[in-house]
């Protein structure tokens, strides 16, 4: 391990999945606390602003508390890094060795944070720019899955001022109802439906389009959805923690970020996990393909949560992939990790070490 290493942990942003952000980037803090790094937090608001904070670490976890105290606004400077902006005006650069975006869904995952470093020339934790980008957009990341002979469900694209005609047609090649619409370039389920009839239609475009301007009806998948946790490079060696199930219990979908804080009531959740997954030898030996074939089709690296669907038939189906998972407390990712014998600190040890040895 290389202790005192200089890591720039980014946290908060500006989707909707802020306050999930906070709770997994409380959780990485605690898990590093130990390492021996000398770490940098920079969080960012709901707006945008990136601050350098430099408080209670506890405080992170409390709303946003943090972004009222003991901050200082953080600027992108091409080629110069990241900088403090002082009161005086001056810059400060920071002094780093590799950053750990902790985001979750659009502004932090979706290749947008990852272009500002690179810009920087700050190294970074995880999937690179186009990988960020094409796996938020479930549109692009199904069409280049597709081409890689994966199978994907049917999908048809609405953008707002589509017709009935165009919404119409689009259920139809999905082969009718159930459908399921989806913001195309939302994280989890959040903005997400699932549409028994056309009575139901119009409330879940309306719920799809106030998060996105680019909408996905998709073919609604019957099976177990199953989740791969994934580390390392396309283009080299891949690990794989130990494969989970989501069991739904009200013939709904998985509410991954669902009230699952301290005290929540198992009535609240609609859902459960099982790692490993119950599925047959032959299924779990074809789940790890295709995982690990996804994982490259789509040029990931460092790590990624690919979430697959096993039909009644046997076939595996890609339903998307998440290119930094959630890492709270009770997220799939680093309990898929534990099952297979790796505590999340040193999952997070080897990302951060990869990423600063690769920008030496």
């Amino acid at each position: 391990m290389s202790e005192n290493l200089r890591v720039a942990i980014l946290f908060g942003g500006t989707s909707s999945e802020h306050g999930i952000s906070l709770r997994s980037a409380t959780n990485v803090l605690a898990e590093l606390a130990g390492c021996g790094y000398d770490l940098h937090l920079i969080g960012i608001t709901r707006e945008g602003q990136w601050l350098n904070y430099t408080g209670d670490v506890a405080d992170v976890c409390e709303g946003d508390a943090w972004a009222s105290h003991d901050v200082c606004p953080v600027v992108v400077v091409p080629g110069g890094g990241l900088c403090r902006h002082e009161a005086d005006g001056s810059l400060t650069r920071l002094d780093l060795d590799v950053a750990l975006p902790v985001l979750h869904g659009q502004g932090g995952e979706d290749g947008i944070t990852q272009a500002l470093l690179e810009s920087a020339g700050v190294p970074y934790v995880g999937c690179g720019v186009l990988s960020s980008a094409v796996c938020m957009d479930k549109d692009v990341s199904h069409r280049l899955a597709a081409a890689s002979g994966i199978r994907v469900p049917k999908c048809e694209v609405l953008y707002r001022g589509s017709t009935q005609a165009d919404v119409d047609a689009a259920v139809a090649a999905c082969g009718g109802y159930p459908v399921f619409v989806k913001p195309t370039r939302g994280g989890s389920s959040y903005g997400v439906s699932k549409v028994s009839d056309a009575s139901e239609l119009a409330a879940a475009l309306d719920l799809a389009f106030s998060l996105d301007p680019k909408v996905s009806v998709e073919e609604a998948i019957v099976g177990t959805e199953v989740g791969c946790a994934i580390t390392g490079d396309a283009a080299g060696e891949l690990e794989m923690g130990v494969v989970d199930e989501t069991v739904v219990t009200d013939g709904g979908f998985f509410h991954i970020h669902q009230d699952q804080t301290a005290g929540a009531s198992a009535s609240s959740m609609n859902s459960s996990l099982r790692c490993p997954a119950q599925i047959s030898d032959e299924q779990m030996a074809l789940v790890r393909k295709t995982g690990f074939a996804v994982y490259r089709a789509l040029c990931c690296s460092g790590f990624a949560r690919v979430d697959l669907f096993v039909t009644p038939a046997g076939e595996v189906v890609l339903n998307e992939v998440n290119t930094i998972p959630g890492l709270t407390r009770y997220s799939r990712f680093p309990e898929m990790m534990k099952a297979s014998g790796k505590k999340l600190a040193d999952v997070l040890e080897g990302l951060v070490e990869a990423a600063a040895s690769q920008a030496r």
